[in-house]
């Protein structure tokens, strides 16, 4: 074990400032973070989007929350997924980057290089649905957890999901909580890269409303409290979609949150459709403030009637 030591104030303050290394906005390499929602809204599109955006080093969404990068290994483990569906998810994001590359002449590293061969080399894909990942177990660390930081040595970011599926804790208890989360910043410190671990909310945020609050995680605020970064991912309600003259669609909205990022400033809540085949795609509601629209890079601004006015930067 590494021995702990102070930090060297003199030092410190005689060099430059680190610079932080974000593989996402507000996640460092080497840090752990979690992306919360009920179940069904979207959470593992979420995150296959965002493991072939960091794979390809291409914006998924847009410039704000997946930056252009170079291409880099992503490891995601599907704990709940067969190699069927993750086949089918990956042909549904094809197919959606396909279109949009047709509809814009801005140049991508996804598009000028070969999209296919790209996460062939950086995207490791790893269907467990029946299979055990844990890797705690009665308070101790398991084998797969020794073999699960060989596997990932050389990867920019790591996702595992969902979170249950890591430990046979009880998830109310904060010891229990906080060891896991020691675990998953083991994993991330062995290999230097960022690990993401999918989470459902609790059925009170549900039942309330509030989905977006970094409270809403489902269990101990242990978990809550030891993560550096908490996305919320949560479907629309028929109210706001009335509110965004959608009424009747609001099933086909999720919303984003940033409900926790120690690193960055206050982010603004990213809306999304859910396009064939799950796809989410970022979108910019009508009556949504200038501000937050002068803010995305990729603009699909919904209104009334169904009528869409399209403005891709690719």
């Amino acid at each position: 074990m590494k021995k702990i030591v102070p930090l060297d104030i003199r030092a410190s303050l005689g060099a430059n400032a680190p610079v932080l290394d974000f593989v996402l906005p507000g996640l460092t390499a080497g840090s752990v973070g979690t992306v919360v929602g009920p179940g069904g809204v979207g959470k593992t599109m979420l995150l296959t989007q965002l493991g072939v955006a960091v794979a390809t080093g291409s914006p998924v969404f847009d410039n704000t929350l997946t930056p252009r990068s170079a291409p880099a290994r992503v490891v995601l483990i599907a704990a709940e997924e067969s190699s069927d569906i993750l086949r089918i998810r990956l042909h549904a994001i094809k197919r959606w980057k396909d279109i949009q590359r047709q509809k814009s002449s801005a140049p991508t590293v996804a598009a000028d290089g070969d999209f296919a061969a790209l996460l062939e080399k950086n995207l490791l894909l790893v269907p467990a649905a029946g299979q055990s990942v844990a890797l705690v177990k009665n308070g101790e660390t398991t084998e797969f957890f020794e073999t699960l930081c060989k596997f990932c040595a050389g990867a920019r970011l790591i996702i595992i999901d969902p979170l249950r599926r890591l430990h046979d804790g009880d998830e109310n208890s904060s010891s229990a909580m906080t060891h896991i989360v020691q675990i998953l910043e083991a994993l991330a410190k062995h290999t230097g890269a960022a690990v993401i671990a999918a989470h459902h909310v609790g059925k009170g945020a549900i039942f309330n409303g509030a989905t977006e609050f970094a409270a809403a995680s489902r269990g101990s605020s242990a978990l809550t409290d030891a993560v550096r970064w908490q996305l919320n991912l949560s479907g629309m309600t028929e109210k706001v979609a009335q509110k965004h003259r959608l009424s009747g669609q609001h099933k086909s909205y999720a919303c984003l949150d940033f409900a926790k990022a120690n690193y960055i400033a206050p982010e603004p809540t990213m809306w999304f459709e859910r396009l064939e085949g799950g796809v989410l795609m970022h979108t910019i509601l009508r009556g949504t403030s200038p501000a937050v629209r002068q803010s995305g890079q990729l603009r699909n601004v919904v209104g009334a009637r169904g009528t869409k006015e399209r403005d891709y930067d690719w």
